[in-house]
């Protein structure tokens, strides 16, 4: 059974966090091709045509129309989100600025990386010196109750920083806005923020000066890195959406050409006088034709639905994500 759900796992994974979307969307055109064979092979597919290919076709030739048409009118919803007047486009440089200024000061360090993966990174490495530093005030706690609930809640700061720093180490990451994304999708700030606020409320009297100091840290920490975190996933949204319409152009257009011309030559007497191979072949293409928009957009918006899915609570709040997970992707 652990087995069973391992492979389910990590088909999961593949198909909806990891896997290139071009990918995903070829292995699920060759899932329909597969079926299509095996139709044929029962003897349920037809070989000569007829009115309901002729009907099937001619529904999915406007479907898919209406459908890229559709995509492309939310696509250009979003992009109009980035036009301003000069005014507001300052101001939106101006708060980025500021914003990369803050965390200049709280790292301590005068520049800060530009791509999104090392971002994320120092965040993360800064967050784990401090959890490092509140481990260290542990000895000096005499209360045990206190001592306890300081370290579990070391525990969850570095086991989420280990987690994203072993996504994020590596050079490949570094370049790519969705995998600095995917890197923190398991994260949990807002109960880290939680358990903060409990202890400092629970024990205020008993902290020393120093794990205040560390608390308050800390937590500008968590805020930051949440903030970097939903920058990058707007802007990788938007990237993704401007790719999406991009590529269902370059397929879908070609696509529809090759539809109508199959309606156009579909009733010509002509045809009849084909081979049988030839026919069911070109039908055969005409049918993954029909399914190709619908398996690019299937395979962007699996990915784009989780990403918004898994940042749509806005930290302190937090909510669970129990009833909206078919198989979990976590340890």
């Amino acid at each position: 059974m652990s087995d069973s759900i391992e492979i389910r796992r990590s088909i999961f994974q593949w198909v909806v966090i990891d896997g290139r979307r071009l990918t995903v969307a070829g292995t699920l055109l060759g899932g329909i091709l597969l079926v299509l064979l095996a139709l044929l092979a029962v003897g349920l597919f037809p070989r000569a045509p007829g009115d309901p290919l002729y009907l099937l076709v001619s529904a999915f030739l406007g479907g898919n129309l209406t459908l890229i048409t559709v995509v492309i009118a939310i696509n250009q919803l979003v992009f109009s989100r980035e036009l301003g007047s000069p005014g507001d486009l300052e101001q939106r440089t101006r708060n980025a600025v500021e914003y990369r200024n803050q965390i200049q000061q709280i790292m301590e360090q005068s520049v800060t990386p530009i791509q999104p993966g090392s971002f994320l990174l120092m965040l993360h490495t800064n967050l784990d010196r401090r959890a490092q530093e509140l481990a260290d005030t542990i000895p000096e706690t005499a209360d045990e109750d206190l001592s306890s609930e300081i370290s579990e809640l070391v525990d969850a700061l570095r086991g989420d920083v280990d987690a994203v720093t072993r996504a994020l180490d590596t050079p490949a990451v570094d370049e790519q806005i969705f995998g600095a994304i995917a890197a923190t999708l398991g994260t949990t700030q807002a109960n880290q923020l939680y358990d903060l606020a409990w202890i400092e409320t629970e024990y205020g009297e008993r902290l020393t000066d120093h794990q205040r100091a560390l608390f308050g840290s800390i937590r500008e920490h968590l805020l930051h890195i949440d903030v970097a975190r939903k920058y990058f996933r707007t802007v990788y949204i938007t990237k993704e959406l401007s790719f999406l319409s991009r590529v269902l152009l370059i397929v879908g257009l070609p696509a529809q050409l090759f539809l109508a011309a199959t309606l156009a030559v579909y009733d010509l007497a002509a045809i009849e006088a084909l081979p049988a191979a030839a026919i069911v072949g070109a039908t055969m293409v005409a049918m993954v034709a029909c399914f190709a928009p619908l398996a690019i957009l299937a395979s962007f918006v699996l990915r784009l639905s989780w990403v918004a899915q898994r940042n749509a609570t806005v930290m302190p709040f937090a909510a669970s994500e129990k009833d909206y997970t078919l198989f979990s992707t976590e340890n």
